[in-house]
């Protein structure tokens, strides 16, 4: 039987997974963009050392991020200083609209290449419009974090958010993040059923492997890590292809599907820009919310037909702590050190989930502090960030402004074009401001004042979804059943964030994951 995923991102490597296990040996097709010849050059030749032993302009250029020095604005993260993993309109799939483009990746891997690893399950009470519960994805909890390095502890957040996964270990905290831990233990903030808290869940090895390293608290963990101790798809993508279990074909930009009896023939754009066709049984879509849209709305030619894609409301505080505590940096992993989740009074019952972290590489890039330097301005600075703590927070999409996309035909001749708008972010900026009064009046337990006129909210979220939203039975040409099959299409199967009939505010890259395990353990293979 021949089937092909389309991407190579998280839900599509969770879907791969599963179907090798299922005795089929799937072909990737991706446009696979990848990190350029000197970046990558640069990555290996420090991986082949310790940290200490790290030439000092090599630490420049691997840090290198220039948004980092664009007035107050959130910085953009970046993979070893490039943002090639971040997609830009293609001549074969153009878009077009006002404002930033909504986020998609055409990167080997996705968007996973550069992301932060931060991960925790959805609690009921976040996807209560869904047509499938939390109970409905345990299994697939299990299954997808089995191969996964997972740094977590048993801790407080377990009450609502289960590991799911018995063999992880824990990254030291920084001084700082264990001050805080200490202090919000101490609050008594746990009396309450609308606050939780935690060391923060990251898909991160925390010791070795094999050959493979575990963290080596190098400091720049915001900039990529260079030991791959980070996860991303990509590296299950090359694993499966060496082992012959998956085959990868690149350069592929994929325009639409066509169903017949009982196949379905994949029309795409090769790496010289000429049009091809491929026939499978069966095609899992996993292109990201935005592309994944995109060849749905192709495939059943609804040009001029309006679709909303959800987003996460977000924003970015730093806060200011009484005690001083020793900056340890950058001998110190600089992911997030801990979680905080808190429900806001009178908004809804969905948790608005905060990362807390003590000042990583980015900020100190932004004060002009490094390592070589110990001047008495140097001193005085580090002295500040002692008692500093950013908190990095998102909100269910109920509370986040969107896009509408809408695909509009082509002259004869020309591609069509996807169409964006964004939509009025008021209400959203409204909820999200609610959200960061209501922090003000839980940090204040552990000592920590926000400052919250300097905060920023986050217009630009990378999580997105909910175009092909999933039906018990689906009615309209854009929904889905609960295996992701778009309505009158049988052979076909949607299973990226595209079929989240809502996002959570916690994290949604293990939930993706564990979806697409699930479409994938139940969809019939004939």
């Amino acid at each position: 039987m021949r089937i092909a995923i389309i991407g190579s991102g998280l839900a599509a490597i969770a879907t791969a997974k599963r179907l090798v296990t299922r005795g089929i040996k799937p072909v990737i097709l991706d446009v696979g963009d990848e990190l350029d010849s000197n970046r990558t050059s640069l990555a290996g030749r420090l991986a082949g050392k310790n940290p200490e032993h790290w030439h000092n302009n090599d630490r420049i250029a691997l840090a290198l991020n220039p948004t980092v020095h664009e007035g107050l604005s959130i910085p953009k993260k970046l993979l070893f200083g490039s943002g090639f993993f971040y997609g830009e309109s293609n001549q074969h799939a153009p878009l077009k609209g006002n404002g930033p483009l909504p986020p998609f990746s055409y990167a080997k891997g996705g968007f996973s290449v550069g992301w932060g690893a931060a991960v925790l399950p959805p609690d009921p009470c976040d996807i209560k419009d869904w047509p499938i519960t939390v109970a409905n994805l345990a299994d697939h909890f299990k299954f997808v974090l089995a191969t996964l390095p997972l740094s977590a502890d048993d801790d407080e957040l377990s009450n609502r958010f289960p590991l799911y996964k018995e063999d992880y270990g824990a990254l030291k905290l920084t001084t700082g993040n264990e001050t805080i831990l200490h202090d919000l233990r101490r609050s008594g903030l746990l009396r309450s059923d609308s606050c939780l808290f935690g060391q923060a869940r990251l898909l991160v090895r925390t010791r070795d492997i094999e050959d493979k390293p575990g963290c080596k608290y190098c400091g720049y963990c915001m900039s990529g890590c260079v030991y791959d101790c980070i996860y991303k798809s990509l590296d299950d993508v090359n694993d499966l292809v060496s082992g012959g279990k998956i085959d990868y074909t690149g350069g592929v930009l994929v325009q639409r599907l066509e169903e017949k009896t009982d196949t379905v023939n994949i029309s795409y754009v090769n790496g010289s820009g000429e049009q091809q066709m491929m026939p499978v049984d069966k095609v899992f879509l996993a292109a990201g919310a935005v592309n994944s849209t995109r060849i749905i709305l192709k495939s059943k030619k609804l040009y001029d037909h309006k679709v909303r894609l959800p987003t996460r409301g977000g924003f970015i505080v730093p806060m200011l702590r009484a005690k001083y505590a020793p900056v340890d940096w950058p001998d110190v992993n600089t992911q997030p050190g801990l979680f905080l989740e808190y429900k806001v009074p009178g908004l809804s019952d969905h948790w608005v989930h905060t990362q807390l972290s003590t000042p990583n590489e980015l900020i100190f890039e932004k004060l002009n502090i490094h390592n070589t330097s110990h001047g008495l301005m140097q001193k005085l600075k580090r002295r500040l960030l002692g008692h500093v703590v950013i908190a990095f927070g998102n909100l269910h999409s109920n509370h986040a402004f969107g896009y509408e996309l809408a695909l509009k035909q082509g002259s004869e001749g020309r591609q069509d074009i996807l169409k964006y708008e964004r939509e009025s972010s008021i209400q959203s900026d409204r909820d999200i401001k609610r959200a960061i009064k209501h922090l003000l009046r839980v940090s204040w337990k552990f000592g920590c004042v926000p400052l919250t006129p300097i905060a920023q909210i986050n217009t630009g979220s990378y999580h997105v979804g909910g175009t092909l939203p999933m039906k018990k039975n689906p009615k309209k040409e854009t929904e889905t059943d609960l295996l992701g099959r778009p309505l009158n299409m049988k052979n076909v199967h949607v299973v990226d964030s595209s079929v989240f009939p809502s996002l959570p505010g916690t994290t949604i890259g293990l939930l993706a994951m564990a979806n697409a395990d699930r479409i994938a353990a139940h969809v019939l293979l004939e």
